[in-house]
């Protein structure tokens, strides 16, 4: 297994701020990317968990496609990521999303449920040197969903929305403190 031996410092005020996409002080990994200008998220007006099933083939189209261009891309899903349990999540494989450098899991008042921490994909993480991000229901760090809705829009399923930055986005995780943020570069503020 490889692991960052990089030094990365994030403190607690650079969890919070106008160019912060989304902040969490419970996050998988070591490290800093700064080459993501896609983004693949789950709409959350879109969201419910009795649709988790079929959020799962436009995930992976999405994400086929973006493999087949090199592109990486920061995922943002609701529920538990890679659960078997459709109603707890979306039950997706690894290699359906495997080109996400950086994913954010998030609980919402549409998905209190018990996040899975990458535990799936634990592996995974490690040694791809995947950003891992969880957001609990209730926790103080929110996604800027206004600022993330008004970007260049690539692709748009049912569930999912494809935007593409014209910078890229600046993710730093502190493993050290199980401490990460992901500052917006591209579009407007």
């Amino acid at each position: 297994m490889t692991v960052s031996t990089d030094e990365i410092d994030v403190s607690e005020n650079e969890l919070t701020g106008p160019r912060v996409l989304v902040a969490s002080q419970n996050v998988l990994g070591n490290g800093k990317i700064d080459n993501v200008q896609d983004i693949v998220y789950v709409k959350p007006e879109s969201f419910e968990l009795r649709h988790t099933l079929a959020i799962v083939p436009e995930l992976r189209q999405i994400n086929e496609k973006l493999l087949a261009a090199n592109i990486p891309y920061l995922l943002v899903v609701m529920g538990r990521l890679g659960t078997t349990d459709p109603w707890l999540g979306i039950p997706i494989q690894w290699g359906q999303i495997c080109g996400a450098r950086a994913v954010v899991e998030s609980a919402q008042e549409k998905a209190r449920v018990e996040l899975s921490q990458g535990s799936h994909y634990f592996h995974n993480i490690i040694n791809l040197g995947v950003k891992y991000f969880l957001l609990p229901y209730g926790s103080p760090y929110k996604m800027d969903w206004e600022w993330l809705n008004r970007q260049t829009v690539v692709e748009e399923t049912r569930f999912i929305r494809h935007v593409h930055l014209q910078e890229p986005l600046v993710i730093k995780v502190d493993g050290r403190r199980s401490r990460g943020v992901i500052y917006k570069n591209g579009g407007d503020l």
